[in-house]
Parts: structure tokens; C-alpha cells; sequence
């Protein structure tokens, strides 16, 4: 940490006076990545430093790059595309890029200060925005429609892959090592189920890549920023785009309603001293409080793609499938400590199941949206 400030004073993006004011903060908050921020007088920058070893899976990005590299180009893809004054417009929900430091794998970008991610905010709350669900379901449809051609174009650095969730229960060998316990039990449960092998089936072979997608949207990766001095939202930003790729647009509005879905079902206590019929009345986050933003959500990402009825019909039951789909995935990143699966993963798994076989069915019961052609309230 002694090195950043003169590794930003080298590069000139801190001036001496960040420094000798003593007004120069910075904090360690590595995960996957070596991670600081850098707090200062007027705003701040957020460094990322690739961790040797780890790079983009499934062949995802530039030829043997690393993950920062890859999420770099995705940077220099989205800042080259026409600006648009809108809220919506894609290159103003990113972070600012400072620049790719490629001989230190180091990548700094704008600090989004005083911001907190959306999984923070709805528990903090205790509420689920409609607008805030508006904006992100606004924000992806941009990002779908003006970064497609562009990424297509760019071949060397976007290939497409898919999710590697829909692969699951037919692992390959690095799985098989790396996996916890838990972890083997959930594959073996997938794959002693003939419904869910054929449904991941006809994922992984009505797979499009159609569009230009985050690939990991999440709450955890949706930023809140308040204006200062009010409660009022003044920015939704939208960030770690190291997966970025061509895909399917489905996936990623997909994910979003997953995140809902999988925040409700977290909230339920599975602990074996109530039957399993009063599991779900029991959600400390009912679902019923959700369903208003899920359906805004929708309703934005559907108006700003200008679908017809049929369109947005096949659209809403793709996207819900992967929404299962994402239940899945959680369940098994749940596994990666776990010796054995717990209620609430088995839960998770049985969920994906029923939303990935009957999707009709969610997008009424779960979702409140109407599968037959009426977009969400």
C-alpha cells in the first residue's frame, strides 16, 4: 500500500498536494483481484491489480490475457461509442477509466464515492426501488442495442461463451478438483435428475449470442450513489466487467431477476424445527415486496428494446429460464466452504428446477409479471 501513492504520483494521476495535505486515503479491499481504493479531496480512483494465475475462464477475452485486461478492452469498447445525453446511456453507468497498465497488470479506475452496492441497500432499507429496478432494466437494454456491433467487430477480444452454470452437470476435470464436498453433491444431484439434464440441455443448444452483456450482473455489482446531502439517487453505476462478452441478452435480465428470486429464498429459515409448508410465509423478505420492482424492471428493459408482443413474450420466458438458471449457479458458489449441502441449497437447487421447467408459471407466481403478452406494471 506504501507504493500506491508514488506509482500515482509517477503517472500524474494524483497531484503532490494529495499527498502533502495528508488528505490521501487508501484501503485495501482485495478479493479476487488486489483491490485499494484511494480516497482524496475532490474524488478518488479505484485500483485493480490482476492476482497471477487467475484469468477470464471458458476462453472468454484477449488470447491468454488476464481478466483485467479483458475487462480493459471492455473500458475501451464501451468509452468509443457514441456519446448519448440519457441517464441510460451505458458509458455514463461505468466507472471512469483512468487507464490499463499492462506491464503491471493494473487497471485504475473513478472511485464511486459515498456508494453502497444494491445488495447493501435493500437490506439496509428493508425496500426494493422501483426506480432504481427501472434504471438498471434501462441501463442493460443500452448496453444490448449500442454494444453489439462494436464488440462483433472485435473478435480477437470477444468471442462469446456461455455461462458455465449450464454446463454443470457435466463438469470438466477442473471441477472435479476444485470443488468442495457440497459442491460434488450438488453435480451429483443434477445429474441423477433426467428433467434438469434436459433442461440445462436446451439451454446450453438455444444459446444466442445476440447482444453485448455484463455476464455477472448482480446486486453486488450495481452500485448506489446518493446526491450529496439528500436520500435521493443520483447515480446507478455498474461495475467488474471482467466477463463482459457477446451473449445472450436473455442472460443477463435473467440474472437480475435470479438476484430477487435468490435474495426471497436466502430470507426463508430452513432450519427443520417448521414443517415445509410454512418455509415460505416465514421469508423475512416476502416476495410480495419485490414483485413491484421485479415488474418495473422488466417493463423498462422490454419499452427501451421497442419489441413487439411476441418478441417480448419469448423474451420474458428465455429470461426466466436463466433467471433458474442463476438460482443454480448460487447454489453451487454457496458449496465453495461447505462439506456438506445444506437446506437452503438443496432449496436453491429445487427452486432453479421448477423456474427453469416452468417458467410460465414463475413469471406469474413469482415474479407478478404476466407471461401472455402484458408488460409489468
Amino acid at each position: 500500500m506504501s507504493e500506491v501513492g508514488g506509482y500515482l504520483l509517477a503517472r500524474g494521476l494524483i497531484g503532490p498536494e494529495a499527498v502533502l495535505d495528508g488528505h490521501l486515503t487508501i484501503v485495501d479491499l482485495s478479493s479476487r483481484n488486489q483491490n485499494c481504493a484511494v480516497s482524496m479531496d475532490g474524488g478518488g480512483l479505484f485500483l485493480k491489480q490482476a492476482v497471477p494465475g487467475f484469468n477470464v475462464p471458458d476462453g472468454a477475452g484477449a488470447a491468454g490475457g488476464s481478466s483485467l485486461a479483458h475487462e480493459a478492452a471492455v473500458y475501451e469498447l464501451i468509452g468509443s461509442l457514441p456519446r448519448v445525453d440519457s441517464r441510460y446511456a451505458i458509458g455514463r453507468l461505468m466507472p471512469q477509466c483512468h487507464g490499463y497498465d499492462e506491464a503491471h497488470g493494473l487497471l485504475v479506475l473513478e472511485l464511486i464515492g459515498d456508494a453502497r452496492d444494491l445488495t447493501s441497500h435493500h437490506t439496509r432499507t428493508g425496500r426494493y426501488s422501483k426506480t432504481l429496478a427501472r434504471w438498471l432494466g434501462a441501463a442493460l437494454a443500452n448496453l444490448h442495442e449500442t454494444a453489439f456491433i462494436p464488440a462483433r467487430q472485435q473478435s480477437e477480444h470477444f468471442r462469446g461463451r456461455l455461462p458455465w452454470v449450464l454446463g454443470l452437470d457435466s463438469p470438466g476435470l477442473a471441477l472435479w478438483r476444485e470443488a468442495s464436498n457440497a459442491g460434488l453433491q450438488l453435480v451429483q444431484i443434477l445429474q441423477a435428475s433426467a428433467e434438469m439434464r434436459h433442461v440445462l440441455a436446451c439451454m446450453r443448444e438455444n444459446w444466442v449470442a445476440d447482444a453485448f452483456v455484463h455476464h455477472d450482473i448482480k446486486w453486488d455489482n450495481c452500485l448506489v450513489q446518493r446526491s450529496r446531502g439528500t436520500r435521493l439517487h443520483a447515480r446507478l453505476a455498474l461495475v467488474d466487467w471482467e466477463f463482459a462478452d457477446l451473449g445472450d441478452a436473455c442472460w443477463d435480465a435473467g440474472s437480475v431477476l435470479g438476484n430477487y428470486l435468490s435474495y426471497w429464498l436466502a430470507s426463508v429459515p430452513v432450519t427443520g424445527t417448521e414443517p415445509p409448508d410454512r418455509y415460505l410465509e416465514l421469508a423475512r423478505h416476502p416476495l410480495v415486496s419485490m414483485q413491484p420492482a421485479m415488474q418495473s424492471f422488466w417493463a423498462a428493459y422490454e419499452e427501451a428494446r421497442s419489441w413487439d408482443v411476441d418478441t417480448a413474450r419469448s423474451a420474458l420466458i428465455r429470461s426466466v429460464r436463466y433467471a433458474g438458471a442463476r438460482l443454480l449457479q448460487s447454489a453451487y458458489e454457496r458449496t465453495v466452504r461447505m462439506t456438506h449441502l445444506d437446506g437452503n441449497s438443496v432449496c436453491l437447487v429445487q427452486l432453479a428446477l421448477n423456474v427453469m421447467t416452468r417458467p410460465h408459471v414463475a413469471a406469474h407466481s413469482l415474479l407478478g409479471i404476466d407471461p401472455t403478452g402484458g408488460r409489468g406494471d
